[in-house]
């Protein structure tokens, strides 16, 4: 069952799953406003998106951010400031506990099925990534699957643009 905060509440947010790889290029794109995966994550913040996530997922963020000494010192960023990030998303998101396997959901690479697993149990509407095997999908019980310059143009169509941080 997902549980955890939302920024804020409404009927008309678009109810998505971010693959690990958003949540990345977010991060490291936090200082870039015109960054698509900052802009989407500002969307979170603002309530548009209803952003459903895994610990499983944000564990792989996280892990990747962690383990990239080439990512820390390109980017400047150290282990509290992706600790701190991990708990923004906790905050952010709403966590889905334990969503039920989805085994072979993609099949050329069971490591993503933790995706669509967060994604079926959150009844969401799109899983947002740029992995090509989930791409590949297209979609997954009526869960369109998109990347994020495809998805943000369908968030901006439904809300407008932010302001600029």
């Amino acid at each position: 069952m997902p549980s955890g905060a939302h920024a804020a509440s409404g009927n008309s947010m678009i109810n998505a799953v971010f693959d690990a790889n958003v949540l990345v290029s977010a991060f490291l794109s936090r200082d870039n406003p015109g960054g698509v995966s900052s802009e989407l994550l500002r969307f979170v913040v603002a309530g548009a998106i209803d952003l459903h996530l895994s610990i499983a997922i944000v564990d792989e963020a996280i892990d990747i951010l962690l383990n990239s000494r080439r990512g820390q010192r390109r980017y400047r960023y150290s282990r509290s400031d992706a600790d701190e990030y991990r708990a923004t998303l906790m905050m952010l998101a709403t966590i889905v506990d334990d969503p039920s396997p989805t085994p072979g959901a993609v099949p050329r690479d069971p490591d993503d099925d933790k995706i669509v697993a967060c994604a079926v149990a959150a009844a969401a509407q799109h899983i947002v990534t740029r992995d090509d095997h989930l791409l590949s999908l297209g979609s997954y019980a009526g869960i369109t699957i998109t990347a994020p310059e495809q998805f943000i143009h369908l968030v901006r169509r439904e809300f407008g643009r932010l302001p600029e941080p």
